[in-house]
């Protein structure tokens, strides 16, 4: 969800008045090249970094609503991939992690509001979101998939089947997924729902065809709720990196240095591998280099 960087001296006249205007352009393009270094070095000092550590606390905007990226444990702790990778970042920050949770509709108005100073849920990166968000470098990775009753699967033997006027398609309002329907599936009915959840529920009561969302969260709901078909959407380009996500501007400077160094390490230490693999343990580890562009 770009940055903005917003005397004579007397000489005696012994100084040929040639030398003397030299001095003064020299002196002149100095000021101005000093001017916005010692504002930037202001902004450095006072930015949004800065605040989180004096304030001893990371304030990040979640979905708990989406297994297993984030959702609430039974006696309602914060838990999830999304979860543990901002506590990671917390922790070697020397800050605690405070999770402020959010509907999916509200989660970038709220960042822009100020609620909180990061989005760290799994939002995946878009063109259109990066008109009004700063990301940070991708942490992890995201495949959409289409959910089924599993009575219909004959129904769908190809992804074909699924671009078809007579299919609806439930979404979570400003889901990603969105961008994948309609360039792939543009013929199919897409309908908007408040929740992930809420997607599925109008599935399950024949309300629509299907569902579509993130192949992870279906994947887990498939295996809570017997009678369900996870079908992967495959298709060249159709997957896209996810990355922490701030307001553009000189005061977050400083927060998206340092946030893009702390990923270079939370891959060359093995983080990323661990926390992939305790959340989706059925899906391979994918390759860093897929997180750079759609594959």
């Amino acid at each position: 969800m770009s940055s903005t960087e917003y005397d004579d001296t007397k000489l005696g006249a012994i100084m040929p008045r040639r030398s003397l205007a030299g001095l003064s352009l020299t002196a002149a393009a100095a000021t101005l090249i000093a001017a916005p270094a010692a504002a930037q070095a202001a902004i450095s000092a006072s930015g949004r970094l800065d605040r989180i550590l004096k304030a001893g606390k990371l304030r990040a905007g979640q979905y708990l609503s989406y297994r297993p990226f984030g959702f609430k444990t039974p006696d309602g702790k914060p838990a999830g991939f999304d979860v543990d990778l901002t506590t990671m970042l917390a922790d070697d920050m020397g800050v605690a992690p405070e999770f402020i949770d959010n509907t999916w509709e509200g989660i970038i108005p709220g960042l822009l509001a100020d609620k909180f100073d990061i989005i760290s849920a799994n939002l995946a990166i878009t063109v259109k979101r990066a008109l009004v968000v700063q990301y940070a470098l991708p942490i992890s990775f995201t495949s959409s998939a289409f959910l089924v009753r599993a009575n219909q699967a004959t129904e769908f033997t190809s992804l074909k089947a699924f671009n078809h006027p007579s299919v609806t398609i439930s979404v979570l309002i400003q889901d990603a997924v969105h961008h994948i329907l309609t360039r792939f599936f543009p013929k199919a009915k897409v309908v908007d729902f408040n929740t992930a959840d809420e997607a599925i529920l109008a599935m399950l009561t024949n309300k629509v065809t299907c569902s579509a969302a993130e192949i992870s969260y279906l994947t887990e709901f498939s295996q809570e709720h017997q009678g369900l078909k996870v079908i992967p959407i495959d298709i060249p380009g159709s997957s896209s990196p996810a990355a922490m996500a701030m307001v553009p501007g000189a005061d977050n400077i400083h927060l998206l240095s340092f946030i893009n160094t702390w990923v270079h390490f939370y891959y060359w230490t093995g983080r990323f591998q661990t926390l992939w693999q305790k959340w989706t343990p059925w899906s391979p580890v994918p390759k860093v280099e897929k997180f750079l562009a759609p594959v």
